[in-house]
């Protein structure tokens, strides 16, 4: 059994133990179902479903077994979950509201201050649109019915506007996060260009064989950085380099 064997055990019976009759379903999206997933470099993503709302107790008992049973098991990048509400999947609206979330984004902020967190974490979240989506069209069923018995449509401007908001600041990101904007652009604008639902790294691929040879170094580096191939960070051009190549696929894909 491997490691990210051993992790989807122990979430599937920790989880059910946790929510016991208010659990659904647990469901995989993200690198894990579309190809990509390297637990050197990737994080594991998937949406609870519950019935009804946690109490704050038993977002503190999801937390327990998510950091002391699981965190250890993680990928890199760690573990990223929503809970939503059954009635809010079924039929969906944009934005999806959550009633609880979690990634290793929000560690710090849960550590600090798990009360808090627990209190404040839940809302509306535009990501939903494009993760249910991918659930739709890719995901796999950790535990529960099966994805058509829970999840309803997701109308393809909602993916559209969910896709469009993760790139809105494309320009300046570019330069903090190399590897995931030069990677995001690319399956942004397969979808834009094909109506194709890509993974990063494969809409990396799709960009070498789509884009301008000039950006051809810029995405190999990419995904050679997001594959975990090289250590490095990603160096390939200078920064105008970056913001030519995030100037030209802005411009095409709101073409």
């Amino acid at each position: 059994m491997t490691t990210t064997d051993e992790l989807l055990t122990r979430l599937k019976q920790s989880y059910a133990t946790v929510l016991a009759n208010n659990l659904v379903g647990i469901y995989l999206h993200g690198s894990y179902v579309l190809g990509g997933y390297n637990p050197q470099v990737s994080d594991l993503d998937y949406v609870i479903v519950v019935e009804q709302p946690l109490t704050l107790r038993t977002k503190q008992e999801l937390m327990t077994v998510t950091l002391d049973q699981l965190w250890p098991l993680a990928p890199k990048k760690g573990l990223e979950f929503h809970v939503l509400l059954r009635s809010a999947v079924t039929t969906f609206h944009a934005p999806c509201p959550f009633d609880f979330h979690f990634s290793k984004y929000h560690y710090d902020h849960y550590v600090k201050n798990p009360k808090r967190y627990l209190q404040e974490m839940q809302g509306t979240d535009p990501d939903l649109a494009a993760h249910l989506t991918i659930i739709k069209r890719y995901g796999q069923t950790l535990v529960g019915p099966a994805i058509d018995q829970v999840f309803g449509p997701v109308a393809a401007k909602d993916y559209w506007d969910s896709l469009m908001f993760d790139i809105e600041d494309a320009q300046t990101a570019i330069f903090a996060e190399p590897v995931y904007v030069v990677l995001n652009l690319c399956r942004v604008l397969a979808y834009h260009q094909e109506q194709l639902i890509l993974s990063k790294a494969a809409g990396g691929a799709w960009g070498l064989e789509n884009l301008p040879a000039a950006f051809h170094p810029l995405i190999t580096a990419a995904i050679q950085a997001y594959s975990g191939q090289t250590k490095k960070q990603l160096q390939c051009g200078t920064s105008s380099d970056l913001m030519n190549y995030a100037d030209w696929m802005l411009a095409a894909i709101n073409d």
